[in-house]
């Protein structure tokens, strides 16, 4: 692995003309909080003297240098230099406002890339679903509802922090940010070693989530397959943040492996299986000469659940779901996933544009259902038709509602749904029934914790749940119903109970 480290300035990282640095599509989407960016604007402003700030380190996939503009690909990083572009810019507006046109000059030759006889372009181009917000955000326009909150926070927060101080202070401030903070430039000029350093640095410690190391993952045995995987990893890898924006990624890929294993998953040992998985159903992946570059055992036998706190059972590195599983090739792998991701979110959104299907899905969302959603999506994406889908959704309901009312145990809800994820997607209904009368619980169990129980604030959107099926069954029609509080709803309630 040829890594050519370099310690750098901000001034430096961003001075060469001919360097652009891209945020590929394939990033998701920017997550900096509050606290975050509070800690970068104290650190850099108690600089003191000659000492410096480390900022941290950065991975570039950089290739070889020509002439006109490099694009050099962020596999790591992103969310770092996206920060300090916000901040630029927010100080550069403040100039521009000042007439300070020689430090506004200075800063532009920082925030831009230009080869000779071109007009200038980003100096960190951003290719990820955040790019039109970003761009917006620049320009000065306000959005009323941003698609990323956390984006449009940064810019808010560090706009009103550089309003707020006054012109000295503000240029201590930019003289320490450009001169003594510091970035660690990685630059690797092969996928599979850039994809790989980036586990290595996870490796030691760093804390990265489990849809980071995942997408690595993927992307560093695609640069070993070939370019041709590689791109095509790219671009299916793009689609899946697409059509997961506005989910949790880590609970897609949580149900996913609940889907592909039919038994629950915890969190802790979603990567080692995904890994697993990948490795026993690639095709590619079998023709390795070093098959588990890129899995690591020693996690999957250490590591222990933050739900259970139950250590890993033996042989979990080969769980016996995946012996003799059937191979597909990498490309029909990437297309399972999209798919998967498409049909969650669909799910997880009510968005599936069947509206008989979606007001069923939004019921589920108000009962509070997060553990059907593996068992759901597996049924769709094994081709259940709509007429069965919406029978299976109409039976969950009814038997969700009576385990969270009689407050049955959440594990048991999951394993129960993760072994339905083995029916026969064609005609689910009677195995689904069987499944539900086995774990349901009694008419009376039910009703006596009906009457005896209560919704607190967290549960407001299931009490509606139930005024709406009242009303529904007394009238025979479906109302809209609003409950607009706690208290509301426990009057509400009490009045059930008489």
């Amino acid at each position: 692995m040829q890594i050519t480290p370099t310690s750098l300035t901000v001034t430096q990282l961003l001075g060469s003309a001919n360097e652009q640095y891209v945020i590929p599509a394939y990033q998701r989407r920017y997550s900096w909080y509050e606290k975050q960016l509070w800690e970068l604007l104290d650190d850099i402003s108690l600089i003191e003297g000659s000492d410096t700030h480390l900022l941290g380190s950065i991975v570039c996939l950089t290739g070889h240098h020509k002439a006109g503009i490099n694009a050099l690909e962020l596999v790591d990083g992103q969310q770092r230099l996206t920060t300090i572009s916000i901040l630029l810019h927010c100080i550069l507006e403040r100039l521009k406002s000042e007439g300070e046109i020689s430090e506004v000059q200075n800063i532009e030759r920082l925030l831009q890339a230009k080869a000779l006889g071109a007009s200038p372009v980003r100096k960190i181009l951003l290719d990820s679903l955040d790019a039109n917000e970003f761009d917006e955000q620049v320009s000065g326009r306000q959005l009323e509802h941003p698609l990323n909150p956390n984006l449009a926070f940064a810019f808010e927060t560090f706009r009103n922090w550089v309003d707020g101080q006054k012109l000295p202070a503000l240029a201590t401030f930019l003289y320490r940010l450009q001169n003594h903070a510091i970035v660690v430039r990685l630059d690797v000029s092969d996928a599979k070693d850039a994809f790989k350093l980036f586990e290595t640095i996870n490796n030691r410690g760093l804390r990265l989530s489990p849809t980071d190391i995942i997408k690595n993952f993927v992307l560093g045995n695609a640069a070993r397959f070939g370019p041709k995987p590689l791109e095509l990893a790219r671009q299916r890898w793009a689609e899946l943040i697409r059509n997961l924006d506005g989910t949790s990624f880590e609970a897609f890929f949580r149900h996913f492996m609940t889907a592909q294993l039919k038994r629950r998953i915890t969190v802790s040992y979603v990567v080692p299986n995904f890994k697993t998985l990948f490795m026993k159903s690639v095709k590619e992946a079998a023709k390795l000469p070093d098959r588990h570059w890129y899995t690591d055992e020693e996690d999957i036998q250490s590591a222990e659940s933050p739900e259970t706190g139950e250590q890993a059972p033996e042989g979990i590195s080969e769980p016996d779901e995946l012996k003799g599983v059937k191979q597909v090739s990498f490309a029909q792998f990437l297309d399972r996933l999209v798919k998967n991701a498409k049909i969650y979110s669909e799910i997880v959104l009510a968005n599936t544009g069947i509206p008989k299907l979606d007001r069923r899905l939004v019921h589920l969302r108000m009962i509070k259902s997060v553990q059907t959603y593996g068992f759901l999506m597996s049924l769709r994406a094994s081709g259940c038709s709509d007429r069965h889908f919406e029978t299976v959704l109409e039976l969950t309901e009814a038997f969700l509602l009576r385990r969270h009312i009689c407050r049955e145990r959440a594990n048991e809800n999951e394993t129960v749904f993760a072994r339905l994820c083995g029916i026969d997607p064609k005609n689910p209904v009677s195995a689904v029934r069987e499944a539900y009368r086995e774990y349901c619980p009694s008419d009376d169990k039910f009703k006596e914790e009906f009457v005896t129980g209560g919704f607190p604030a967290g549960l407001i959107e299931r009490a509606r749940y139930c005024l709406e099926q009242i009303e529904l069954h007394e009238h025979g029609k479906y109302l809209e119903l609003l409950i607009a509080g706690p208290m509301q709803c426990t009057s509400s309630t009490s009045f059930l109970r008489k």
